[in-house]
């Protein structure tokens, strides 16, 4: 479904971009936005989604995608049906006291619900969508970035060595909230730089992982990003003219479900997967790591929901494992 946009004006908004959406409990017209004050002034229609190209933005009371709380909300926050994005914009990543745009989400999280219906079939946006106020402000890319010249007509530049979409909340979660919902996790909004053989490969085992989690055990919570080691990204995405995407030194996913057994009320499994990644790489529990490691090298904070007690608790668990470890471990979910 295409909207129709009036003319933009200039309105200042909260970092936490305000958009079009309707509540799919009483389908009544709504608005969503982050509760942080950072404020920067946007070209934005009031109510206006990121694109007309984008279908409905129906969000369901019944996920919280954001429930164990992320501490990092300072840059632009976009609520799509199956996804919460937090998408870095002209803050101060490396601390060298000016601004840098990174052209990736710095994290996506999303809730997946236990399934039994019948997956939508559809064709896939083409060319993936974006922000069209932020792609003209240089704040983010479109497709073209991640466009890679002679595709089709050479087979060595069309390989699972090169860099493509990585979807960070992916459309086989989504497509469990319908049609709408899945299509709209087409957006590099929703995506960073991936080396293909890890996309296609090492890191879509672990999201059938997720899915088949959510079934077991009713609902799961999933935020995934990218890690840049130093701050400072040591690869682009993108030729002269373009919005650049920084490329990532890993991708992580962090994966959480309720236990009231467990001390802390919740159990948790992370992962950290080095970017560029050998092609023999197939066992997802070698990756397996704490969400405190994660957070050392993102410099985010995570389960901040969670009382610090028990957020202290939860973050160290499965740090210095062995591989043998880190597979039972992995079993036991």
């Amino acid at each position: 479904m295409k909207y129709t946009i009036p003319s933009l004006i200039a309105i200042p908004v909260v970092a936490g971009v305000t958009y079009f959406s309707i509540n799919a409990s009483s389908g009544e017209e709504s608005t969503q936005k982050s509760e942080n004050t950072k404020t920067e002034t946007v070209d934005r229609v009031p109510g206006a989604p990121p694109s007309n190209k984008y279908r409905k933005i129906v969000l369901n009371n019944d996920y919280n995608h954001t429930k164990w709380g992320i501490g990092k909300t300072d840059d632009l926050i976009f609520n799509f049906a199956a996804y919460t994005t937090c998408f870095d914009t002209e803050d101060d990543d490396n601390g060298d006291g000016k601004p840098d745009f990174l052209g990736v989400p710095e994290w996506v999280a999303f809730e997946i619900k236990h399934f039994e219906g019948t997956m939508p079939n559809y064709k896939r946006p083409s060319p993936w969508m974006t922000d069209d106020i932020l792609y003209g402000k240089k704040m983010a890319p479109n497709d073209d970035t991640y466009a890679v010249s002679g595709t089709s007509e050479m087979k060595i530049v069309n390989s699972n060595s090169r860099f493509v979409r990585g979807h960070m909340c992916p459309k086989n979660a989504a497509d469990r909230m319908g049609e709408d919902a899945g299509y709209n996790t087409h957006t590099v909004l929703n995506a960073v730089p991936q080396l293909q053989l890890q996309n296609n490969g090492i890191w879509k085992t672990l999201e059938q992982n997720c899915t088949d989690w959510a079934d077991k055990y009713g609902s799961v919570w999933v935020i995934s990003g990218p890690a840049f080691f130093k701050k400072n990204p040591s690869m682009w995405l993108g030729q002269s003219g373009e919005v650049m995407s920084a490329i990532p030194d890993a991708v992580y996913k962090i994966v959480i479900r309720e236990n009231p057994n467990s001390e802390t009320g919740i159990e948790c499994i992370a992962f950290l997967f080095p970017n560029i990644i050998d092609s023999k790489e197939k066992v997802v529990s070698d990756f397996l790591t704490s969400v405190d490691q994660i957070e050392k090298v993102t410099h985010l904070t995570f389960l901040t929901k969670l009382p610090d007690a028990k957020k202290a608790l939860e973050i160290v668990k499965n740090e210095g494992l062995t591989a043998e470890q880190k597979k039972a471990v992995f079993n036991q979910w």
